[in-house]
Formats: C-alpha cells, structure tokens, sequence
C-alpha cells in the first residue's frame, strides 16, 4: 500500500538526509484517513513538504506502537526520532505541541515508522 502525509520542513529534511529514520505519528482528524495501525513493512508513504510542496517516498521498514511519547524516545533513541535533536523531555514537549496530539496519545498511542527514503518525486 501507498500512504499520503504532509511534513513540516525540518522532519522533511532530515528525512531526505537520512539523519531521521523513525517518523512517529498520532491518530487524529488530520491524518484521519491513514490507518496507522495497518501500514506494514515494505509500504510506501509519499510525504510533501508542507513548506514547498517537495515530494519524496519512503519505504516503511517496520512500525511499532507505544502508548506514550517518552516510551517510544527511550526504545527508539532521539538520535533516530526527532529531528531537532535533543532530550526525550523537549521531544516530549515537541510531539505535545501538535495539534491534538496531547490528547489524542492517551486513546490512541503513537506509531513509530521506520523508514528509508527511496527517491524524490
């Protein structure tokens, strides 16, 4: 299957450079019709760049589900997660900053998605 999420310019990025290798996401009314819970290993998501509408594909690696933020910063690392860079906590406070992500964490968990790029498109 093929997925379709936008990103904010800095994850982009690091995806693009290979230095962000998990992408984590939360269930919410913004990614409603991505079913997080059924994307499998050897997926496709074609992520656009919310900046400067830049395309590229990943392909999906494996997906893990945690029930909160820091559980997943701690298995995965912040080295691999967060493209800022940094400690769980501000990961923590990064990820809460989203719209409805706060809330939505405690009904849903987060997916961690790890990913390759395979080309720009």
């Amino acid at each position: 299957m093929e997925y379709y999420l936008n990103l904010n310019p800095r994850p982009f990025e690091a995806i693009k450079n290979g230095t962000k290798k998990i992408e984590g996401r939360v269930p919410t009314e913004h990614n409603k019709n991505v079913p997080f819970n059924k994307i499998e290993k050897g997926d496709t998501i074609a992520f656009t760049n919310n900046f400067n509408k830049e395309k590229m594909k990943v392909r999906v690696l494996g997906v893990k589900h945690y029930s909160i933020f820091k559980e997943m910063l701690e298995s995965e690392g912040t080295e691999r997660v967060l493209s800022s860079k940094g400690t769980i906590e501000k990961g923590i406070k990064n990820y809460e900053s989203f719209t409805g992500y706060k809330e939505r964490v405690k009904k849903h968990g987060v997916y961690a998605m790890a990913i390759e790029k395979i080309d720009s498109i």
